[in-house]
């Protein structure tokens, strides 16, 4: 019989455990609350940093909550659907993830408590689905348009998503940045994020950081050999004609031989002479094909560079797959297999190409075609640490930037709409008549979690700030928000504190589909397999690290997603 705790079957060498009912409704609940309360204190834009360890002693500071959950080492199955869910609005839409965990968080405190007083899982999962479909139109009457022409409008856009993570005057100098990339390549509304390029460089302050016009490749430092000829390739090339070569540009040698045995002089003099001749054929056809600059996806021979050096052509090895892509779609030339392939029309063209020192690393910056756009930020760091903290902070407000312009909408951020959604859905809740309608009233009181939790992480009284949000929403003011710098309620549109609505709905609908998957779990089965002959690949079926966890298909507010088990 179940008492209470795990349940071991011995059957067949496999050791079986079961965590039945409350128990593992119980454990379930507690690790995803556990992890909610782990990282609610960095929500905000006082929220408190955290110091991660890792376990080869590397240690991180950071309040970023994406940065967060994907270093901390999860292993409870609970845990690491909601962990799933959160990586899914990171992914989406750049923000939220904080918010979509505490939010789960609360909203399985609150199915814990109507468990207690006897409302069933289902009656909760329809109530919380009913209360998420409701809550997402709510947000749509908090909506303020967005105008793609309006630099500080999207400014402030950007600063929701940096403060916090910065100072203020860090948070300011890199909205702007964000926002000169995005103008820059923005088009009727839409954004390709494929014309944007990131590249993080340690050595210096991130004030340095610069948005420049055209795609950036970091070249390796053997791409220009140090027995450069003069005068050699220059540093800037006007109107350049760019090859790429998917390839090589060496000695092909047959599979699992990197060496040749000569046994007199006159051998080596031969092998000499053939080297020279391949190494001058592969010159030759990058001459013959008028390039200017060549980038090559694998290594370049130093008698190779040295006599394209001699040509005054400028030779960049080691370039990235993605980065060979981009210079395609920038420069109109088509990567070839094999010199051999590389002909006058599989060339393209560049405004300019020129080389940059940017602290120890050398840089190619090219300008596309006339009718390319490519714009790249060269984000920089005083650590190799900071300075990629500060790519992936950017990367979170390109994101919502470009949902933001696209969407053409922002909601109010300080707590506003999620005010006004509790006041929402306490009004819709009376219209339900079963006891969904508990759910509906938990799912409002847990969505006002993050009005608490900002007024906390602020020092301010986060009994007195909602209650006194609750106030100024019922008298119609439904912009207004917490001023946390002052401690006071004001309009959180006119302030510039505002999100876009696509980051709003994601975490509520990823929170909604985590919860109400954990609340719909009865039972944890857990197997220990007794040797490896036992697995069987046929019948061994992945449910999780450990854990049967049920469907959620088919509920509408899902957002494009669901959880797959």
């Amino acid at each position: 019989m179940h008492n209470g705790g795990y349940q071991s079957v011995l059957s067949g060498g496999d050791d079986v455990q079961r965590l039945e009912g409350r128990d593992a409704q119980s454990a379930n609940f507690a690790a995803g609350k556990a992890l909610s309360e782990t990282i609610k204190t960095t929500l905000g834009p006082n929220g408190l940093d955290k110091l991660l360890v890792t376990s080869d002693g590397h240690v991180v500071v950071t309040n970023d909550g994406a940065s967060i959950v994907d270093r901390m080492e999860i292993t409870h199955p609970a845990a690491q659907s909601i962990v799933d869910v959160a990586e899914r609005q990171q992914s989406r839409v750049g923000d939220g993830t904080t918010s979509a965990i505490v939010l789960a968080g609360e909203l399985l405190a609150n199915a814990e408590g109507l468990l207690e007083d006897g409302v069933h899982q289902t009656t909760i999962t329809r109530g919380y689905a009913r209360a998420a479909e409701r809550a997402l139109d709510a947000l749509d009457e908090q909506t303020t348009t967005v105008d793609p022409t309006d630099e500080d409008q999207l400014r402030d856009v950007a600063k929701t998503v940096i403060t916090g993570k910065w100072d203020e005057r860090a948070s300011t100098f890199l909205a702007a940045k964000a926002v000169d990339v995005v103008l820059a390549i923005e088009q009727d509304g839409a954004i390709d994020a494929a014309k944007i390029t990131r590249k993080a460089i340690p050595g210096s302050s991130y004030y340095d950081s610069e948005v420049v016009d055209g795609l950036v490749i970091d070249m390796d430092t053997s791409s220009t050999t140090s027995v450069s000829p003069e005068p050699g390739p220059p540093d800037a090339i006007a109107d350049a004609t760019v090859a790429l070569i998917d390839g090589q540009l060496t000695i092909e040698t047959a599979t699992g031989q990197g060496a040749v045995s000569v046994e007199s002089p006159e051998d080596l003099h031969a092998f000499r002479e053939y080297e020279e001749d391949v190494y001058e054929t592969h010159v030759r056809r990058i001459v013959d094909a008028g390039a200017d600059v060549v980038f090559c996806q694998k290594s370049i021979d130093d008698r190779v560079r040295y006599l394209l050096a001699r040509e005054g052509i400028l030779a960049v090895e080691r370039t990235r797959q993605d980065e060979l892509e981009k210079l395609g779609r920038a420069t109109g030339a088509r990567p070839v297999g094999t010199i051999d392939d590389l002909t006058p029309e599989a060339t393209g063209r560049a405004r300019r190409v020129e080389r940059r020192d940017v602290g120890a690393t050398e840089l190619a910056v090219v300008e596309g075609r006339d009718d390319v756009e490519q714009v790249s930020l060269v984000l920089r760091g005083g650590t190799q640490h900071v300075a990629d903290e500060t790519k992936r902070v950017i990367d979170d407000c390109l994101r919502v930037l470009t949902r933001a312009i696209e969407d053409g909408v922002v909601v109010p951020g300080g707590g506003a709409a999620e005010i006004h959604v509790a006041r929402d859905l306490r009004e819709f809740a009376s219209s339900v008549s079963d006891r969904e309608q508990l759910a509906v009233e938990a799912f409002a009181d847990a969505i006002e979690v993050i009005p608490r939790i900002l007024a906390e992480s602020s020092g301010l009284n986060p009994i007195d700030a909602v209650v006194e949000l609750r106030a100024r929403h019922y008298d119609g003011d439904r912009t207004a928000g917490l001023a946390l710098e002052s401690g006071t309620i004001a309009d959180a549109v006119a302030r510039g504190v505002v999100e876009p609505l696509a980051v709003k709905k994601q975490a509520i609908a990823s929170a909604t589909e985590a919860a109400n998957t954990l609340v719909r779990v009865d039972e944890v089965v857990s197997v220990t397999r007794d040797g490896a002959a036992h697995a069987d690949d046929e019948h061994d079926h992945d449910h999780g690290p450990g854990g049967i966890v049920e469907s959620t298909e088919g509920y509408p507010w899902a957002v494009g997603h669901s959880m797959g088990h």
